[in-house]
């Protein structure tokens, strides 16, 4: 029996699982007490696969083993778009999301104590307290906790951080954003970490809702966006490693313009290239030594960029996926759908019922 499902049957069968009453828990990490609440306590594999669905995600959650005790725990502190998290399985146990990646979110394990290997595509990473890891959306993603593995995760919302990166760097992500899993052995890295979960302490003790606790949470989440950005390797960290970015050469200037004025119009180059008076070959090229990237690949991330805009906050009822892509001249809406999961990490059609729900 779990202590969730105990509390949805005493409110009654109107209740869905995100109004489940929660128990007071206290998230250990080192000599800091981060007030939270218990989400999830519970002996029932099947049951527990549930309950963590509604922060992480649906999952395959299954023992390896039959000696040990099955005993999931989840305990959470949400903090705007990053949260803090931890879990514990008790055995022998893994974990391998629906999806077969995260959906829509980073993943920082912090493991204070046990065990564990976290695979992402084809690299394996060994989990212990000490060496932790970084994971991405869009790759796949398994977890084999072995017994008594307990850790701290920090949760990051991946729109969040590709804002965070565009706050960092001066620009867009051109590309989806992925760290290398191993975290580095780093003193001064693990001295930021610390200080995050210091401050998280902090920010815990304020009243949720209030205008502090709101303030001190964003604060939070772009302290940890600015330490896994500047501080984790990442497939995008040479373009802050290069120093201040020179100023856009003319004609990236002039093709930029031309492209935003037309979002919602079919361009061909060559139309862009007769606007700007070079030649194809001269406009790839600045294209790529600026962005690291065509001008139409530009172009298509700007339109998947207002793609998002408007999901995010429909301006009408009845507003479909299908009606934003062709809108924004993607004519074929199963390619704007993958094109949107792979920028973004989640589907278009779960931003427009989040953006409803807003």
């Amino acid at each position: 029996m779990c202590i969730s499902a105990i509390a949805v049957r005493r409110r009654g069968a109107d209740s869905g699982p995100m109004a489940m009453q929660t128990l007071p828990s206290r998230i250990e990490f080192g000599d800091h007490r981060i007030a939270g609440l218990r989400l999830a306590d519970c002996r029932d594999v099947d049951e527990s696969n549930e309950l963590s669905a509604r922060l992480f995600g649906s999952a395959r959650m299954r023992r390896l083993r039959a000696g040990g005790t099955f005993h999931f725990t989840h305990d959470h502190v949400p903090f705007g778009p990053i949260s803090f998290d931890r879990m514990s399985w008790g055995t022998h146990t893994q974990l391998v999301p629906r999806t077969e990646a995260l959906p829509g979110y980073y993943l920082v394990t912090l493991p204070i104590r046990g065990a564990a290997r976290v695979r992402q595509d084809s690299h394996v990473q060994p989990m212990a307290r000490g060496a932790g890891g970084v994971f991405s959306p869009l790759r796949s993603f398994e977890i084999e906790a072995y017994e008594d593995f307990d850790q701290l995760l920090v949760r990051v919302d991946a729109a969040f951080l590709a804002r965070a990166w565009q706050g960092i760097s001066g620009r867009p992500l051109a590309a989806p954003l992925f760290f290398d899993p191993a975290m580095p052995d780093s003193p001064a890295l693990a001295m930021s970490w610390m200080s995050l979960i210091t401050l998280g302490e902090s920010v815990a003790r304020l009243p949720r809702g209030s205008a502090a606790r709101e303030y001190a949470q964003s604060a939070l989440a772009a302290s940890v966006a600015s330490v896994l950005l500047t501080q984790h390797p990442h497939n995008h960290r040479f373009l802050l490693e290069a120093g201040t970015s020179p100023a856009a050469p003319r004609v990236v200037r002039l093709a930029e313009e031309f492209m935003l004025q037309r979002l919602r119009e079919p361009i061909t180059v060559q139309e862009v290239t007769a606007a700007c008076g070079v030649s194809r070959r001269s406009l790839f090229a600045a294209f790529q030594a600026h962005h690291a990237c065509g001008p139409m690949a530009w172009l298509r991330q700007r339109r998947l960029e207002a793609a998002r805009g408007l999901l995010e906050k429909p301006a009408r009822d009845g507003l479909r996926v299908a009606d934003v892509a062709l809108e924004l001249g993607f004519a074929h809406v199963g390619e704007f759908a993958a094109a949107y999961g792979r920028a973004f990490g989640e589907t278009p059609s779960v931003t427009l019922r989040r953006g409803r729900l807003r």
